[in-house]
């Protein structure tokens, strides 16, 4: 029997389903239980920080969307809000620039 034919029998297909099992088991679940402790705290899952980027000690933003609590690092929502009002800046023209520019005519310091 040559090495390009394939034998299809119950000990292959185990071990295909052992593998698709052992790729799954890998996935981390969309959705985990946690439990309300005192003072309202409650701890996120391990994967569900790193899935987010965060870590211990990082500012995170909450906010309540129809009685949904959505959790977003500090970080995350600066680049939102960016990417949200980028949409306002014409190519090639500098914002910062702009206001220094404002700022010293509105101080009397134009040059």
């Amino acid at each position: 029997m040559s090495d390009n034919e394939k034998i299809e029998g119950f000990d292959e297909q185990q071990a295909e389903y052992a593998a698709l099992r052992e790729e799954l088991m890998k996935l981390p679940p969309k959705r985990e239980r946690v439990k309300l402790g005192e003072g309202g705290r409650f701890v996120i899952p391990a994967f569900m920080r790193e899935a987010m980027g965060i870590k211990p000690g990082d500012v995170l933003i909450c906010h309540v969307v129809d009685g949904e609590l959505r959790v977003r690092s500090y970080l995350d929502n600066i680049r939102r809000i960016q990417q949200e009002v980028s949409k306002y800046k014409k190519p090639g023209e500098s914002v910062v620039d702009e206001f220094l520019a404002e700022r010293a005519a509105l101080w009397g310091e134009d040059e």
